[in-house]
């Protein structure tokens, strides 16, 4: 039972009229009648209201199959991946599954990630709502580090600098340590994981250290140093594929606009 289907229960449970809890809650009886339909959601600051109307929890009034919802919306994200190469396909694709599952904080972050920079208003917009919302840390995080990425791209630096400030400070990876706790194939798949993001992060900071250097000797000699890196990381059989497709986003130019866009 959804959202939606429980208001509508409860509320003919309790031999109401849409009008009688639209007064109550202080909306329209338009309103009320969206919810049922499922066509939007209330607020968020209006669910301890209609559980106090209902006499119910919180929790009781949102029991509706979260792992089932979980699930399908794990299934979408999975198959909207291709997608991201066009991003005006994968935004047409987020905003009708949200239609399905409004205020959904998973994709309301990946929508996020595929708006335009030019439409910087919005993203702010979408991702203050997620901040102000979502208990979810990683959401938190990616949406701080796509809004100061948003702002970058805006020139809109102090914004850019405050979003910045609010990201933690990188003092260990959680795959370094769980590497060192754990054991067998366990720990190997964490040092895989671990090897991998620092590859990433060495190849593009010298991509980057190359886009900002005005000599030519220093772009030359950090070139190098990363064709030596992923030539390093080739020699394991298990980084080869990864270290191929960072090298030639490296090459054309592509492995800064992914992490950087």
């Amino acid at each position: 039972m959804n959202l939606g289907d429980k208001i509508r229960y409860l509320r003919k449970e309790r031999k109401l009229s849409q009008e009688q809890l639209a007064e109550y809650m202080n909306v329209s009886a338009q309103a009320v009648s969206k919810w049922e339909t499922g066509a939007s959601s209330p607020d968020v600051d209006m669910l301890p209201r209609l559980a106090s109307f209902f006499d119910s929890s919180i929790d009781e009034l949102l029991d509706y199959d979260r792992r089932k919802i979980e699930a399908e919306v794990d299934a979408l994200v999975t198959k909207s991946v291709p997608l991201r190469n066009d991003p005006p396909r994968a935004e047409a694709f987020y905003r009708e599954a949200l239609k399905k599952y409004p205020n959904n904080e998973v994709l309301l972050n990946c929508l996020l990630m595929v708006i335009p920079n030019e439409r910087a208003q919005e993203k702010l917009e979408i991702g203050e709502q997620l901040l102000a919302c979502s208990k979810d840390d990683e959401i938190r995080l990616d949406v701080l580090r796509l809004l100061a990425l948003t702002c970058f791209h805006s020139g809109e630096t102090a914004m850019a600098r405050m979003y910045l400030a609010r990201l933690p400070e990188l003092y260990f990876l959680k795959t370094e340590y769980a590497a060192f706790v754990l054991n067998g194939e366990d720990s190997l798949r964490e040092i895989r994981k671990t090897e991998d993001v620092c590859l990433a992060a060495l190849v593009e900071m010298l991509a980057l250290r190359i886009e900002r250097s005005g000599k030519a000797e220093e772009k030359e000699k950090y070139a190098e140093l990363a064709q030596r890196l992923l030539e390093l990381y080739r020699q394991l059989d298990e980084h080869a594929e990864y270290a191929n497709r960072l090298e030639s986003g490296f090459e054309d130019g592509s492995l800064l606009e992914d992490a950087f866009s």
